[in-house]
């Protein structure tokens, strides 16, 4: 049962915008410690989570911070029909990271937490919804509806350095110039400074098709930059501005779909993600082993390129192999 002082406390700091006492700038203050040491998109990540999770609170007239156990398993349980499975476990996550860096302890580690997030596992599944892979088809396609213009241009760059290379969107905006080297085949390497899975910027180097290194040269010939953010936005006066933002790279998949007549599926299913996708596909399904699929992709795991790849082994597999003899 909830405490009702707590509840009537908490009633009362709500209509002075705070949370069980604590002002939301305090929760700002203490994800704002974490700054430098994650990135920023993880931390934008935190304070969205922790956004939700106080609104329904505030809304249910609960505390938030700090939580009790019986407030989690009722957000999980209340929550799970409208949020995926990863959607939840995040949250859970940022409201247990929130929690320890204000002196808390971690309530989502009790035993009754543990088993409200194996219950929404056991009736929802764990599995995630995968992005379309943009496979060379999709890709070349892509390419072929860019407009012959400086947005075009910059357009037919970011899809072919973003299938060669299979960054994610916040890696792939903050591509520079000046990283950059070429190699004998004619194409080039780059320098990926930061990653996912590279918090320290210990950096990576990612390979660049000789056709995608002629658009380089001729983005870079068009806009006269030689160091500086690679993919840059485009001004009205069709001048290049600043970085690209990694949230405006799935609206310009989608919109080259469209131009290129691509069905509607396929233009929904498309996001900052499909190249990454694709290309490891397209990696499987020429026989490329998976560690160096790994290696391209900066995974650690195989149990996440598995995933990718599984439709490639279904249709490699002995039902369909069987099935393609005895319709013979």
């Amino acid at each position: 049962m909830f405490h009702s002082q707590r509840d009537k406390l908490v009633r009362s700091n709500a209509t002075n915008g705070t949370i069980s006492g604590h002002p939301l700038q305090e929760i700002e203050d203490a994800l704002s410690t974490l700054k430098g040491a994650y990135a920023d998109n993880t931390l934008s990540a935190y304070k969205g989570d922790m956004t939700n999770f106080w609104a329904w609170c505030e809304a249910h007239g609960v505390p938030c911070i700090p939580a009790e156990a019986e407030v989690l398993i009722r957000y999980i349980s209340e929550t799970k029909e409208a949020s995926s499975p990863a959607t939840i476990r995040r949250r859970i996550a940022a409201i247990a990271r929130v929690h320890r860096m204000m002196g808390y302890g971690d309530p989502t580690k009790d035993e009754p937490v543990r088993l409200a997030l194996r219950r929404m596992h056991r009736e929802k599944g764990r599995r995630q919804k995968q992005a379309l892979g943009m496979t060379a088809d999709i890709r070349d396609a892509l390419l072929g509806a860019a407009e012959d213009t400086l947005t075009g241009l910059r357009d037919r760059l970011l899809v072919s350095i973003a299938y060669d290379t299979l960054r994610r969107s916040s890696e792939l905006v903050k591509l520079r110039v000046e990283n950059i080297s070429p190699v004998p085949d004619g194409g080039a390497v780059i320098l990926v400074q930061h990653s996912k899975t590279d918090q320290e910027g210990e950096g990576k180097l990612a390979y660049i098709s000789p056709r995608t290194t002629v658009l380089i040269d001729e983005w870079q010939e068009a806009t006269a930059s030689r160091r500086g953010y690679l993919l840059r936005s485009v001004r009205k006066n069709n001048k290049p501005g600043g970085s690209l933002h990694a949230g405006s790279i799935s609206r310009i998949y989608k919109k080259l779909a469209a131009s290129a007549g691509l069905p509607e599926a396929t233009i929904k299913g498309l996001s900052g993600h499909s190249a990454r996708v694709g290309a490891a596909q397209d990696m499987a399904a020429a026989g490329i082993d998976i560690i160096a699929i790994m290696q391209a992709g900066g995974w650690k795991s195989p149990d996440i390129v598995g995933r990718y790849v599984e439709n490639l082994d279904v249709l490699r597999g002995g039902s369909y192999r069987l099935a393609m003899i005895q319709s013979r």
